[in-house]
């Protein structure tokens, strides 16, 4: 039930679908080089992803060697180092309305581990929960969850919350009656999205309630504006397609760079983690390439926008055959054992996201990959130490 091809498929196809609804007039015109590129990769993704299925094994029940309870209390030491070292727990400053900055939070290379083990660790503690119905495994999972809120940290509870969905599709446990309520909890979360966007949008303009200010915001047009579509669907409308937008815009105004060590740049930026491509750009003088988006604070455009910016078409199809060709290259270094549907499960999620962003390089979320490779082999070198010691 979980395939990172067929997330790359379901969100591509959703945005493209959604982006022919033509409501907002601050959207360029789709071009046939664009529709073929994308309508391309959804056929070659859905390919891959039977292939995947096919060779897909069986994956073990997970166990844990090391008290859950120990870990967590290890990783609330390690949040309170860095509430220490912000002076104060994000959440509580934002509440007091007191200066915070999320750019600047935590501690540094200290938060890259705090945020990615907590994130795997807590969708590990759900697989555990869901493979023994043990309930100490949920209020534990919840627990670290938890950390996403007290850093207020949008992005990280989102993804741990799309994560434990597909570590729940991969459980078996689905009933026609999930299937059936699955696309009318979504239009519901869709509204209530809407309607949760215009509050905090009349808050900042200091006005009631009024949906009308997105739709400016938006350039929702006039066709839309008359419809009987509840307005409130248009902030889903604008963050599902927007990307698609940005995209074209960068390609239609993009010059691309004709540097001699472009790729180099392009390889460094938009394929290795961001953690690690600061620190090289700081070391060779160089600045990731930015791109042109449509007007408007919409600036997200999926995984391909910034590589056209470095090479061009080149630099999308670079990208694009990455894509297909990372999911196989991490399956095939990941052990099979308890740590490998939370793998698999973190890819899913990746994937599902590049319609966005580049979030294979998002370190925030791609470097959780590393934790279901190199663990199985930390588990081994424990026992192997407590048996001798025990000796």
């Amino acid at each position: 039930m979980i395939n990172p091809y067929w997330s790359y498929v379901v969100s591509f196809l959703f945005a493209l679908v959604i982006y022919q609804l033509g409501w907002s007039g601050l959207y360029p015109e789709l071009t046939i080089s664009l529709l073929l590129f994308i309508s391309s990769t959804i056929v070659i993704n859905l390919i891959f992803g039977w292939q995947w299925k096919r060779k897909e094994q069986p994956r073990p029940v997970p166990t844990i060697k090391i008290s859950p309870v120990a870990v967590t209390i290890f990783l609330y030491v390690l949040w309170i180092m860095e509430f220490v070292y912000e002076g104060g727990i994000p959440l509580v400053k934002i509440l007091l309305r007191q200066p915070y900055n999320y750019r600047f939070f935590g501690v540094p290379s200290l938060h890259v581990f705090n945020v990615t083990f907590a994130s795997f660790f807590t969708i590990f503690l759900f697989h555990l929960y869901l493979s023994s119905h043990k309930n100490k495994y949920l209020i534990l999972s919840l627990i670290n969850w938890a950390a996403a809120i007290l850093i207020y940290s949008r992005a990280m509870f989102i993804f741990i919350l799309v994560a434990a969905f597909f570590v729940y599709l991969a459980s078996g446990s689905i009933k026609i009656k999930f299937i059936l309520w699955t696309p009318l909890v979504g239009i519901m979360i869709l509204y209530f999205f809407g309607i949760l966007g215009n509050v905090r949008e009349s808050f900042e303009a200091k006005s009631k309630y009024n949906p009308a200010l997105f739709l400016e915001t938006g350039g929702a047009t006039d066709q839309f504006r008359s419809s009987w579509v509840p307005k409130e669907f248009f902030w889903g409308y604008i963050y599902i397609s927007s990307p698609l937008a940005n995209l074209q815009t960068n390609i239609n105004t993009r010059h691309v760079s004709d540097k001699p060590s472009v790729l180099y740049q392009h390889v460094n930026n938009e394929i290795a983690f961001d953690f690690i491509s600061k620190r090289i750009n700081r070391l060779l003088g160089w600045e990731r390439e930015g791109e042109n988006t449509i007007t408007g604070p919409f600036n997200v455009s999926t995984v391909y926008s910034r590589s056209f910016s470095y090479q061009g078409w080149i630099g999308i199809f670079i990208m694009a055959a990455f894509v297909l060709v990372f999911p196989w290259f991490y399956c095939w270094l990941l052990p099979q054992g308890s740590f490998t549907l939370t793998g698999i499960a973190i890819l899913n999620t990746m994937y599902l996201f590049l319609v966005y962003d580049n979030t294979i390089r998002f370190t925030g979320l791609g470097f959780q990959l590393i934790y279901p490779v190199i663990l199985p082999f930390c588990e081994k070198a424990w026992m192997w130490t407590r048996e001798k010691m025990s000796l």
